[in-house]
């Protein structure tokens, strides 16, 4: 842990600490000359969320999150201001969400003193939930983006997910020079160590104790039934590569609100496993599939993938999280065009051997990158270059 005279850094970062989360905190936790405070408190309702448990191996402070419904979007309040604001902190880091009103006071308040402030967000300006919302949703969502943009002029700096995001912050108004890209991950050691223990197990044995045919090629979803995932899409695809004459079948792997309209849909084309989470059976899973298959929004599910060696198959589409940057086309995965573009690719990923082996090496390759010692380093250069006196710009809010 730091030391005393470490300076003092807040984060208010998705209103919890999400379990995936957890182990980056704790090795923020660790460097000695900064000492971080993590401000948490209850998952938004329906996320999907989960949190994980104290106690914690670094500093946090548990906040009680209220949550407010207004019109049709949800706002959360963290009694936090005075907490934050008085607390003896040096900078602060929060989230690129408006919903979490009261960071904006505190944006304003350790501008003012002449304290840095750093955003962590997207960068992308995207709204997951804008594909199911209709012409005055989207609309309201380009006016908070527009919001966010002005706010972006005012911060230090940006920590930016993926190097998707960096040209949408420079627009609003960030210098290239103040953005971090973090290249966000998980801790993938226990992912990746399962892995190498799956591959000394028997295929044909995983796959007879999973319902599987020996020879088929397998495609998994691994994820929350949620319908911006679009199982369905999946399991509509298995019948007609079928009816073509290949051994395919798909495994569903988790839980959610969609699972039993899905389960009627599946009618036979999906074997559904529930939600599972201990790595020893993701690994035989993993190990008894060829590709993980998320026709829908992906996220941090392509990183646990390639900790395995799976390839991911996805289908393109603007509503994507930031990890789609790590999917490479004909590299490490497919990402496919839609309806029958959709189906044509995955009967060419089943019918081609060669391609499904290259793709499997390309996975292996790319988690070499997806490292969460860099992404700690990355954020905490980011942040000790914020807190350099000569690196501090003013509370005047740049020109467009």
């Amino acid at each position: 842990m730091p030391d005393e005279t470490a300076p003092r850094i807040a984060i208010l970062h998705q209103g919890c600490v999400p379990n995936y989360r957890e182990a980056f905190f704790a090795r923020l936790g660790a460097i000695p000359d900064r000492d971080y405070v993590v401000f948490h408190g209850d998952p938004e309702p329906g996320s999907g969320v989960v949190a994980a448990k104290p106690p914690f191996a670094f500093h946090d402070r548990f906040v009680r999150n209220r949550f407010l419904r207004i019109a049709g979007r949800r706002l959360v309040y963290q009694p936090v201001f005075l907490r934050v604001a008085l607390g003896g902190y040096d900078a602060l880091v929060i989230g690129h969400e408006i919903k979490y009103f009261v960071n904006l006071a505190l944006l304003f308040w350790f501008r003012l003193l002449g304290k840095p402030v750093l955003f962590w967000g997207f960068g992308t300006g995207q709204d997951f939930w804008d594909e199911s919302r209709g012409t005055l949703g989207k609309s309201f969502t380009r006016c908070v983006n527009a919001a966010k943009n002005l706010l972006v002029r005012m911060a230090s700096g940006y920590l930016a997910y993926t190097e998707s995001g960096v040209a949408t912050v420079e627009r609003a108004g960030m210098p290239r020079d103040r953005i971090a890209v973090l290249n966000n991950t998980i801790d993938l050691t226990d992912e990746i160590a399962g892995h190498a223990r799956a591959q000394a197990l028997d295929r044909g044995a995983l796959r007879r104790a999973l319902g599987v045919t020996p020879d088929a090629v397998v495609f998994v979803f691994v994820g929350r039934l949620l319908a911006g995932k679009r199982v369905e899409e999946l399991i509509r695809a298995i019948g007609p590569l079928r009816r073509k004459g290949m051994d395919v079948q798909a495994l569903i792997v988790g839980d959610g609100p969609e699972r039993t309209a899905l389960e009627a849909e599946a009618a036979g084309d999906a074997r559904f496993l529930g939600a599972i989470h201990d790595v020893a059976s993701i690994s035989r899973i993993f190990r008894a599939a060829d590709a993980l298959v998320i026709p829908g929004y992906v996220g941090l599910a392509v990183n646990r993938a390639f900790a395995h060696g799976l390839p991911v198959i996805t289908m393109r589409s603007d509503w994507h999280s930031p990890e789609i940057d790590y999917v490479e086309d004909g590299v490490n995965g497919l990402i496919l065009a839609s309806g029958d573009g959709f189906v044509a690719g995955l009967a060419r990923f089943a019918a081609d051997p060669a391609l499904r082996q290259r793709l499997a090496q390309g996975a292996v390759a790319t988690r070499e990158r997806l490292d969460l010692g860099r992404m700690v380093d990355a954020f905490d250069g980011a942040v000790a270059r914020a807190l350099a006196p000569s690196d501090r710009p003013s509370f005047r809010a740049r020109p467009a």
